[in-house]
C-alpha cells in the first residue's frame, strides 16, 4: 500500500486515506464535541480583494466561515499514529506530525477563495464531519507553479474553472494544500456544514 499511496502523491498529490482507519465510536465522540464547541466558535471574515502571496508560499484570499480548534476527540484524531503513517507513506518523510487541525462551520453562503494553505503543511487531510458539504475546487497542474505565478494567474477568478476535489463524510483524503491552489464556492445548503481539517509538517528537518 505504501508504494501505491506515495505514487498516488507524486502524480496527483492526493493521499487516500482507508475508509476503516478511524473507528466508527471516535466519529461520534467528535461530532458531539463539535456541537458543544459550535457557540464558541470564531468569525473567520476576510473579506480583503484579491490574493496575497505570502513569504511561505502560501496565499491568502477573502473567506467567510466560523473556526474552532476542537477538542480531546479531533486531538485524538489529528495526533494518532495511524494517520500519521499514512501522512509520512504519502510525502516520503519520516517524522509526520499533526500541527494544525481544527473545525470549519459553514453557514448557507459561507465560502473559501482559492488560495494555498500555510507553507508548513507539508499534507493536508480533509473530511465533512456532516454529509452535506460538496466537491472542493482545486488546480493541480499548477501545483509546481511559484507564488507569484499563481497570484498572477488567478488574482481576479476567486473561483476557478479547475477540478473537483471529493469531500467524504467521515473519511479523511490528503492533499498537497501548500502547492495546490483550491476553494470552497459558497454554500447551497439549507443547513449549516462541519468541515474538519488536520495539517501535517515534517518534524526532521
Amino acid at each position: 500500500m505504501a508504494a501505491t499511496l506515495r505514487q498516488t502523491w507524486l502524480a496527483e498529490g492526493r493521499a487516500p486515506v482507508p475508509d476503516d482507519l478511524v473507528d466508527a465510536g471516535l466519529w461520534e465522540e467528535i461530532a458531539a464535541e463539535a456541537d458543544r464547541c459550535e457557540p464558541y466558535a470564531v468569525v473567520r471574515h476576510n473579506q480583503r480583494p484579491g490574493l496575497l502571496a505570502m513569504r511561505d508560499g502560501s496565499i491568502t484570499s477573502p473567506q467567510r466561515c466560523r473556526v474552532h480548534t476542537g477538542g480531546a476527540a479531533l486531538s485524538a484524531l489529528a495526533m494518532s499514529k495511524a494517520l500519521a503513517e499514512v501522512a509520512g507513506e504519502a510525502t516520503g518523510h519520516r517524522r509526520m506530525t499533526a500541527i494544525r487541525f481544527g473545525l470549519k462551520y459553514y453557514a448557507p453562503g459561507d465560502y473559501m477563495h482559492v488560495h494555498r494553505d500555510d507553507g508548513k503543511c507539508e499534507i493536508t487531510f480533509s473530511c465533512g464531519l456532516t454529509p452535506g458539504l460538496g466537491a472542493m475546487g482545486w488546480l493541480p497542474n499548477l501545483r509546481y507553479l511559484t507564488t507569484e505565478q499563481v497570484a498572477g494567474r488567478l488574482a481576479d477568478t476567486p473561483y476557478p474553472e479547475g477540478e473537483m476535489f471529493p469531500i467524504r463524510h467521515r473519511v479523511l483524503t490528503g492533499f498537497d494544500g501548500r502547492r495546490i491552489p483550491h476553494w470552497r464556492t459558497p454554500l447551497d445548503t439549507a443547513s449549516r456544514e462541519v468541515l474538519i481539517t488536520i495539517c501535517f509538517t515534517d518534524l526532521s528537518v
